[in-house]
């Protein structure tokens, strides 16, 4: 079967020579946790090939000058779990991640069930007689970063300490979400706290004087022990660990904010989603890795509810850096709040403007690749 694929940008049209794939392949998460389907670039200029396991399941080209052409050959779905429409979406993915210069793309597909298969979905769009594939629309299936398409969970009113909001849903386990990293050459996982595996680094990470600093948490093991199976137990927060490549860097602590010491500060939605951080590992600070970990973040809170519009923070007022970062991730500045501990500032992230922006895509100008190239992946917002 061949599937065809015209890409068109609806901004700057770029030459073939400027959709870049990275050399050692492009991970892609349209098969969600399991083994990858793989995008390489290949040996001709302009082509790429599609491996699973090490064997190839599709190939093809970027043709055109003006009217971008991509074009997937022989695809193959005998030698691998993956459909049609995974194979589509492993080539759209990167596509997207590794060139976010590009608006969209137009798809010409042969099969009308494969189309109907991915409208349904919402990974494609349709306008008159043509068939686009948007950052927008893909970046929101939750199933290929979240490894599952969970329903929403029923919206039953509960009261907690006077405060009316919807009972949350069961926490979920292990591995919540995965992406490949193009500019750092790995993957970065969040995963759900636990309690034999995680507490020792965590414990570390809080008597670290730098996050002892901003947290207050310092303490002995069986401190961080309860600390832990408190989150764990309260309804209200989700207790996660952060990778690269598999090794832990930081401790992540989302909450519902409607229940939330913040939600009296402001008129909060029921799905309203904040979050805490430690970055507990020396070696995993710096503007690469927040750019990779801040909106990969945001991004998994978006996917686990579509019902979250907005996602809020109360940094403390005087740390600057994480302030500075925070502006250049799509948070506007809403006022100063006042806690008992501490003077905080109240920033808050939509979601139109963290898909419609392509925030998922940083801001890394003045980063080059070993080639002397921008790194995959940024997406340049002069003036923003």
């Amino acid at each position: 079967m061949d599937v065809s694929l015209a890409l068109k940008s609806e901004a700057t049209v770029a030459r073939v020579s400027d959709l870049r794939l990275p050399v050692s392949g492009f991970a892609s998460h349209a098969l969600v946790f399991g083994q990858p389907l793989i995008v390489f670039s290949g040996q001709a200029a302009g082509s790429f090939r599609v491996s699973y396991r090490g064997v190839e399941v599709a190939s093809g080209n970027f043709l055109g000058s003006t009217n971008k052409l991509l074009v997937l050959n022989d695809i193959s779905t005998s030698v691998s779990p993956a459909a049609d429409e995974d194979i589509v979406n492993a080539v759209s993915e990167a596509v997207l991640v590794c060139n976010p210069q590009l608006a969209s793309f137009e798809v010409e597909l042969a099969e009308d069930d494969l189309a109907r298969r991915l409208l349904e979905a919402g990974a494609i769009e349709r306008r008159e007689d043509r068939l686009i594939v948007r950052p927008e629309f893909l970046f929101q299936q939750p199933k290929f970063w979240l490894g599952s398409t969970r329903p929403s969970y029923p919206e039953v009113p509960v009261l907690t300490n006077g405060i009316h909001h919807p009972q949350r849903p069961p926490k979920p386990v292990g591995r919540v979400y995965s992406r490949f990293i193009p500019w750092l050459n790995t993957q970065l996982g969040f995963h759900v706290a636990d309690l034999d595996t995680d507490l020792e680094h965590l414990h570390r990470w809080m008597n670290d004087p730098r996050v002892a600093a901003i947290w207050e948490d310092s303490g002995d093991i069986s401190y961080h022990r309860d600390f832990v199976a408190s989150r764990l137990a309260d309804p209200r927060t989700l207790p996660l660990i952060g990778t690269f490549g598999g090794v832990p860097f930081g401790y992540f602590e989302l909450y519902w904010a409607k229940e939330d010491r913040i939600g009296p500060h402001y008129e909060a939605d029921c799905f309203d989603r904040g979050w805490h951080v430690a970055i507990g590992e020396d070696g995993f600070r710096g503007k690469t890795f927040v750019s990779a970990w801040l909106p990969s973040l945001m991004h998994y809170m978006f996917l686990a509810d579509a019902r979250t519009r907005r996602i809020v923070g109360e940094p403390i007022h005087h740390h600057a850096q994480q302030i500075r970062n925070l502006d250049r991730s799509g948070f506007a500045k809403v006022k100063h709040i006042q806690f008992p501990h501490k003077k905080a500032l109240l920033v808050m992230l939509l979601r139109e403007r963290f898909f419609m922006d392509r925030l998922l895509s940083p801001d890394l100008t003045g980063l080059s690749d070993e080639n002397d190239q921008p790194v995959l992946g940024s997406l340049p917002r002069f003036g923003a």
